[in-house]
């Protein structure tokens, strides 16, 4: 929304896109890493843990279905000129492209994800493939499928997000956690953290090389200083997550009761800041990473 009102002729409705597509990305990831959580950790959960993850997982998932209607209704209405929100050939156009494409897959694996929130054997597999949906959904469109290498761009892009994912959406689940002195559990997804991380740092890294090959084209458009702003914010979220497994999570393990409630509000704050990382990834996607003339399009 902050980069569409830096243009010359700023659209109201395509600044609400950049909130609705944040949105978007905190439900639909969010609801990915849940699933995640649910396939790697799920038997280390109790009764009560494994309630928790459920009514998360399925409110989480349920609620990135109503927003990418919301988008897809949007959309629509932008795509006719802002005349009309069911224009037949619009809509004929649009579900047969790529923007259909991402819909349906995305779609398809939050509703997987969701159908992995009844008690079922199948379920942690529900939720991988699912996880695995909606993630890809975000390289079937977007700045990995106009340049070149696509493929690889594509592949970057989803294994970026499934460690993203995972890393977001385990936060809910990880302050119940903090707070009901579940020690090991936390130090065991930290463990795993560690290589999310290093996922996220250099398939991000990667990706953002092969969209911006010089560095001296960062600054030539928004989507570089949107990079940076994002890369600070990521930044942040690694300190922290430093912090907590440095500090809080050995305080939690020698069974301090104030750690539990300090480990609890320190995630939160990640969670939080979790958030304006995805308001600054969807601000970064809303504009082109350097003029078209500088690339071969795919």
């Amino acid at each position: 929304m902050i980069l569409e009102y830096l243009q010359p002729d700023p659209s109201l409705l395509d600044g609400v896109t950049v909130l609705l597509r944040a949105a978007q990305y905190a439900t639909s990831l969010g609801a990915a890493g849940i699933g995640l959580f649910l396939a790697g950790f799920g038997p280390r959960l109790g009764a009560a843990g494994m309630a928790h993850l459920r009514r998360w997982l399925l409110g989480v998932a349920l609620a990135g279905i109503a927003v990418s209607l919301l988008g897809l209704l949007l959309r629509a209405y932008i795509l006719s000129g802002n005349e009309a929100w069911f224009d037949g050939a619009v809509w004929r156009a649009m579900m047969v492209s790529r923007i259909g494409d991402a819909f349906w897959l995305r779609s398809g694996g939050l509703a997987l994800l969701a159908l992995a929130a009844a008690p079922w054997p199948v379920a942690p597999a529900l939720a991988a493939m699912g996880a695995l949906m909606a993630a890809a959904s975000y390289a079937a469109m977007g700045h990995s499928t106009l340049y070149r290498p696509r493929q690889e761009l594509s592949a970057l892009v989803t294994l970026h997000l499934l460690a993203v994912g995972f890393w977001i959406g385990s936060l809910p689940l990880l302050i119940r956690a903090a707070r009901a002195g579940e020690a090991p559990l936390i130090a065991a997804w930290s463990r795993a953290a560690i290589a999310m991380v290093a996922v996220v740092v250099l398939a991000g890294g990667i990706a953002a090389v092969l969209l911006v090959p010089r560095w001296g084209l960062l600054f030539a458009a928004w989507y570089g200083w949107a990079m940076i702003a994002k890369l600070a914010l990521v930044l942040g979220l690694i300190a922290l997550a430093a912090w907590h497994k440095l500090r809080l999570t050995p305080a939690l393990e020698a069974g301090g009761e104030a750690a539990r409630e300090h480990l609890a509000r320190s995630i939160r704050a990640e969670a939080i800041l979790a958030l304006l990382v995805f308001w600054a990834a969807a601000e970064m996607v809303s504009v082109h990473p350097i003029d078209a003339g500088h690339r071969i399009a795919a």
